[in-house]
């Protein structure tokens, strides 16, 4: 990868960790509020209640993968970085050889071609942690799936809810809409990681 797409890598990287952070605080936020509710209308909502917990441990087990899929991004990144480094040091030798004349010269070559070395041995490393990454995003989809369920379970048992209907459909309303933000951003961020990746495979 060049340095403008190891930017929009660190870009999207970004990006995601603080779409993440604000999604997963929102899907707290709206479990909370349809426990409150729950707890004010007592037994008459008790299966509710029992989905607005599953939406909460899952938005937690959800923060811990998200976590864990973070401590990938800054190795990746740094990586990079120093590809974009060493990429240089090997096209500098290329270009003194050219220019003083000696492209055949023992030492200059060498030179050029252990940098090519390092280089090819750190696109293996970055193409390793993108694959990392690329596991640990499935791992966030999969709860993400998980959350869409309790979502459904929630609209069937406000639907079933009389009184409290209407405002447990708002609720798992906005449950839903807070999953629906999370859900679009990693779609988004798997998107970037498999070009990234595909770019790296095809620059060597």
């Amino acid at each position: 990868m060049d340095m403008e797409q190891t930017m929009r890598l660190v870009d999207a990287s970004h990006q995601m960790d603080k779409t993440m952070a604000s999604g997963l605080r929102e899907i707290d936020r709206r479990a909370l509020n349809a426990l409150v509710l729950v707890k004010r209308h007592g037994n008459v909502l008790a299966g509710y209640g029992v989905v607005a917990q599953a939406f909460r441990e899952r938005a937690a087990t959800l923060k811990a993968s998200a976590k864990e899929m973070q401590q990938f991004v800054g190795p990746l990144i740094q990586t990079q970085m120093r590809i974009l480094q060493h990429e240089r040091l090997a096209e500098s030798f290329a270009r003194m050889a050219k220019l003083t004349g000696q492209e055949s010269c023992p030492s200059l070559a060498s030179a050029r071609d252990n940098w090519k070395k390092v280089v090819a041995n750190e696109n293996g490393e970055a193409q390793s942690l993108l694959r990392q990454l690329l596991q640990a995003v499935d791992v966030i989809q999969v709860g993400i799936a998980e959350q869409e369920y309790v979502v459904v379970n929630g609209r069937i048992e406000a639907a079933l809810s009389e009184g409290a209907g209407a405002p447990l459909m708002r609720v798992s309303r906005d449950m839903g809409a807070a999953v629906d933000v999370v859900n679009q951003a990693i779609r988004q961020y798997r998107s970037q990681l498999e070009e990234s990746l595909s770019e790296s495979i095809a620059g060597l």
